[in-house]
């Protein structure tokens, strides 16, 4: 079959049908079978790419582009991840702040549905299979369907809105569209799925070990008391929310290291500051650092001295 030339709305036709599918299909089977219904999501999610890319003439290779990583861009990714987690972190603290009952009911229930079967089942298909099946959708197919769009910063823009409507919850679309532009922008600057997939699989397994930690040391427990406590809800203090756009400062700086190891590829030592740009990139990175460490400060000083005294 001749390989036929993708255009954007081949993705959002795809990302459509996937949604629709997603909706008649998927959320019964999750409804009744759990775990193992999204372990079944998943693989229906692969199977539609893999269909896709049949149909439409191209090779997996094509669409699926998997090359043995290098050391220093999987470190990169690594530290984009780093930088990247911190920011949707803030995120979802100032969505724990506005809307704490809504937010609690969405955490509680991935959590019911996460550790109603055996860890290492958990492991599989909550980090494991969305880091294969999910990605063949997503940076697999759609974003090869983006490539006539010449400007890169729209296609992660809206390849992170793809991703953020993929998980079907308000609250859920700001962090996880994030992660999604994060992951397009891996993708489309190292043409290798080997490196967004490793984001993604980071991404859901080490929140996973460090709350089975948590669990092992019964600290989540204290905290669900602390919860019955409050009437099933806590407001998250402003001194955490402060904490974290501090630590956010950093990211701007993470990124951009990050960045700049994903390209030492292949022997490749590009410049750290390109001299014609220097300046230009150092305040990339210096503003959006100092807005954060400021509101970070600000909140953090507004939680020490107001709601200690309430």
């Amino acid at each position: 079959m001749r390989e036929r030339t993708l255009k954007p709305w081949h993705g959002a036709a795809f990302f459509l049908l996937v949604m629709i599918v997603f909706f008649v299909i998927c959320v019964p089977l999750q409804s009744y079978f759990g775990l193992y219904g999204v372990a079944v999501t998943e693989i229906i999610l692969l199977i539609m790419a893999l269909i896709f890319a049949k149909v439409m003439g191209h090779s997996l290779q094509s669409l699926f582009p998997v090359y043995s990583p290098e050391g220093l861009p999987m470190l990169g990714t690594i530290l984009m991840w780093i930088s990247v987690y911190i920011l949707t972190m803030v995120v979802s603290l100032i969505q724990y702040r506005l809307f704490p009952r809504q937010m609690e009911a969405v955490s509680g229930g991935l959590d019911d549905v996460i550790y109603s079967v055996p860890f290492w089942v958990s492991i599989i298909v909550v980090a494991v299979l969305p880091a294969i099946c999910e990605e063949a959708v997503h940076r697999g197919v759609i974003i090869h369907t983006m490539y006539r769009i010449r400007k890169e910063w729209l296609v992660v823009l809206i390849m992170g809105i793809y991703f953020g409507l993929f998980h079907a919850n308000p609250l859920r679309f700001l962090p996880t569209a994030i992660l999604g532009a994060a992951m397009s922008y891996i993708m489309l600057e190292t043409e290798n799925m080997v490196y967004s997939s490793a984001f993604h699989m980071v991404n859901n397994l080490l929140p996973m070990l460090l709350q089975e930690m948590l669990l092992k040391n019964s600290q989540v427990q204290q905290a669900q008391n602390q919860l019955a406590a409050n009437d099933g809800t806590v407001t998250m203090p402003l001194v955490s929310i402060g904490v974290y756009l501090i630590l956010g400062a950093a990211a701007p700086f993470g990124m951009y290291l990050g960045n700049y190891l994903l390209h030492r590829r292949g022997g490749s030592k590009p410049p750290f500051f390109p001299k014609e740009q220097m300046d230009r990139t150092v305040l990339k990175i210096a503003v959006p650092s100092a807005v954060l460490f400021i509101a970070g400060s600000i909140c953090f000083g507004c939680g020490i001295y107001f709601e200690s005294v309430l």
